[in-house]
């Protein structure tokens, strides 16, 4: 098919990249070219505001036959305000009689996109034994009633219902970001009032659509946490929260608000993709008889133009928040947890649904398809360069659990493969986890407690004699001192907490560290072939959990939640890099000296490797590389570290050639438990160079006490 008039000059060059502008394309579509005429009304259909949104001398940039992206021109009558993003579009001619792939229908409410999540559904509950069949489950504590056989689009209203204690049911469970806003909740004045009737006009709009959603679905209940949860009671939440796990595993569906960034904005997406017809001229009739053939062209021509589907990244290291604009919920920590929960995942995305559950990925143009897995080689697999996370996650929890209850009935209970394999999708949880956002941090732990519980459920199956079910703010006790061993992901970037802000979990757990973490060492224990040295013995390890929760906050304090351990320490002072950069001959300079000197330190998106270094007493010593876990400097380069910035560095391990050590700074009136310490970051030793005769000179076995 042509990809546009050959006497047009600007559908000449669409075969190639090609610049025009809005008054070029109206141009040739008011000369008669059927292409370009076709090309503008489709334009102002997917975006009614383009002149207003991307200025009269709006761009497009044509990159091949296919595909174009439209740029508000700052110069011209936009040239006073903020530039808009590029918006990608895809476009496709064809002649009316020709048979068409198939193309979504850019409307996620329509009866087309119902179709196609009732198809996902039935082959899901139908044949997939993994995922659990179309049966009834024990209800939340409190669910939404949406009344018996309405459907989408009645308005009546729904009520909240209080469960009998194992009342079973079907109920659909909404996944959504807060975004900031604050919605309709149930607290304990409206409790009664909600309990008589929720009026539909009362909910936001993503509400609403989850009411319609569930309605068009066939489910009589639904479950949004806002209003199931009384958000003015603290021991209602502590208690929701700690059944979080059997909420969204028992719901016979979770929906997904993938591209509502809050409440209000909604979860369907309309007008996304638009076939078109060129409108009939004035003088038709003159024109098909004097050219009959360019006529029959006008009335045959076709064109689909939609906004480029955006498809979600769900490889296992994906960083979700580059799509945080087009697909927000994928980067809020607590919609990670839920994902993983819920054995059937519906995405509603900004063009189309995409499908997850534990055997299948697939979107409605099948740009993700997944087929399901063969898991019989899940064992000897690499399933964080093979698996998306949720595939991954299932497998690593069932796989093999069938046949390992018979093998114990043999009396073969000890930790094997399995075991290593369920520590393995420990870490990898935690790192995928902690790259998503959360609006208090103090949410750390609690919007983990659920996979934590599932987690607990798999571990005590496949290790039921070891001590990796004690769970302590995010770490098992078997996985220390390993799990100690963990850094900020991003080196080049601060944490979101400086040294003087409170922390959301203990020091010591990856949880304190407000910012994605990654684990140096694999938590399943480092490689048989690699060299291995424990420096460092857990004498105590106390966690008190601060509600009912008992894998969400804990309390912090020398007293209430703390880690002691034994190993080898030295005392040492933080340090500069001469400029930033480790310079050769160059001396590194004490914080505390280069404070009283009013210097700057590092400030945000400039903190380098070379930053910061740890030095022993010895003059001219090469200092440890150090990723501090905290910002040490606000965002103007003002020191918050006061003091001469001493530290203790208390070594954990050493990998083959490489060193670990925690970097420890003693906190002030530590009173009754004697000297009390606090995490602020790991530093490395790559050649053993920093524990030479000096070193080792002050180096000396000691008990430390961190919280």
């Amino acid at each position: 098919m042509s990809s546009g008039d050959p006497n047009c000059g600007l559908c000449r060059g669409q075969r190639s990249e090609r610049w025009s502008d809005l008054p070029e394309i109206k141009s040739h579509a008011d000369d008669g070219c059927p292409y370009c005429a076709n090309m503008l009304e489709g334009l102002l259909w997917l975006i009614p505001d383009l002149e207003a949104q991307f200025g009269e001398d709006a761009t497009f940039r044509f990159t091949g036959s296919r595909g174009m992206r439209v740029y508000a021109d700052p110069n011209g009558s936009l040239r006073d305000t903020e530039r808009n993003e590029a918006v990608e579009l895809e476009y496709r001619w064809f002649m009316v009689d020709q048979p068409q792939p198939y193309e979504t229908g850019g409307d996620t409410k329509a009866e087309a996109s119902f179709e196609r999540a009732r198809g996902w559904i039935g082959e899901c509950m139908g044949g997939h034994k993994l995922c659990g069949g179309d049966g009834v489950a024990v209800l939340p504590t409190r669910v939404l009633d949406l009344g018996e056989g309405l459907n989408g689009d009645s308005e009546e209203g729904i009520k909240l219902v209080e469960t009998a204690a194992g009342q079973e049911g079907k109920y659909i469970s909404l996944s959504h970001s807060w975004g900031g806003e604050h919605p309709l909740t149930t607290v304990t004045t409206n409790l009664a009032a909600h309990k008589v009737g929720i009026a539909l006009a009362d909910l936001p709009q993503t509400f609403r659509d989850a009411v319609v959603i569930a309605r068009r679905l066939g489910i009589h209940y639904l479950w949004i946490d806002s209003l199931c949860i009384l958000q003015d009671s603290a021991s209602d939440w502590e208690h929701e929260a700690s059944r979080m796990a059997s909420v969204y595993r028992n719901s016979w569906l979770t929906v997904y608000a993938t591209a509502s960034s809050s409440p209000s904005s909604g979860i369907f997406r309309t007008r996304q993709a638009v076939w078109i017809q060129a409108d009939e001229p004035e003088d038709a009739e003159t024109l098909d008889i004097l050219f009959p053939e360019a006529a029959k062209l006008r009335q045959d021509l076709r064109l689909s133009l939609r906004f480029k589907p955006i498809h979600p990244d769900f490889s296992p290291y994906a960083d979700p928040l580059r799509q945080v604009s087009s697909l927000p919920l994928l980067s809020r920590a607590w919609g990670y947890q839920e994902r993983l929960l819920a054995p059937r995942v519906l995405h509603f995305g900004p063009q189309e649904l995409f499908w997850e559950c534990m055997q299948t990925l697939d979107c409605d143009c099948g740009g993700i398809k997944l087929e399901s897995q063969h898991m019989g080689s899940y064992l000897s697999r690499n399933t964080t360069a093979e698996l998306p996370p949720k595939v991954s996650h299932y497998a690593a929890l069932h796989v093999g659990s069938a046949s390992l209850v018979k093998s114990q009935k043999n009396n073969a209970s000890k930790p094997s493969k399995r075991h290593a394999k369920l520590l393995s999708r420990w870490q990898e949880l935690i790192q995928e986890y902690t790259h998503r956002s959360l609006t208090f941090s103090s949410d750390r732990l609690p919007a983990f407690s659920g996979v934590a519980a599932e987690m607990l459920t798999s571990l005590a199956l496949h290790a039921p004699d070891s001590t990796t079910t004690t769970y302590h703010a995010g770490i098992w006790r078997d996985l220390l001192p390993l799990a100690l061993l963990f850094e900020r992901g991003n080196i080049t970037q601060p944490g979101r907490i400086s040294i003087l802000d409170p922390r959301p979990a203990p020091s010591w757990s990856w949880a304190g560290v407000d910012a994605p973490v990654r684990f140096l060492v694999d938590l399943a224990g480092p490689p048989a072939y690699a060299k291995t040295e424990i420096s460092a013995e857990v004498i105590e390890l106390v966690t008190v959990p601060a509600g009912e929760d008992v894998r969400g906050s804990v309390k912090l304090g020398g007293d209430a939640s703390f880690l002691v351990l034994e190993c080898p320490c030295v005392v040492a002072w933080a340090c500069v890099a001469p400029d930033g950069y480790m310079v050769p001959g160059k001396a590194w300079k004490r914080i505390g000296d280069v404070a009283k000197d009013g210097k700057q330190g590092p400030v945000e998106g400039k903190l380098g490797l070379g930053s910061f270094g740890f030095v022993q007493r010895e003059p001219g010593q090469e200092p440890l590389t150090f990723v501090p876990d905290v910002k040490l400097c606000d965002e103007k380069g003002q020191w918050l570290w006061e003091g001469e910035g001493e530290v203790v560095c208390a070594r954990v391990m050493q990998v083959d050639n490489t060193g670990y050590w925690l970097v420890l700074r003693r906190l002030e009136g530590t009173g009754e438990v004697g000297e009390v310490y606090e995490r602020i970051g790991l530093a490395k030793d790559y050649d053993g160079s920093w524990e030479g005769k000096g070193a080792r000179k002050q180096r000396e076995m000691k008990k430390v006490r961190i919280v």
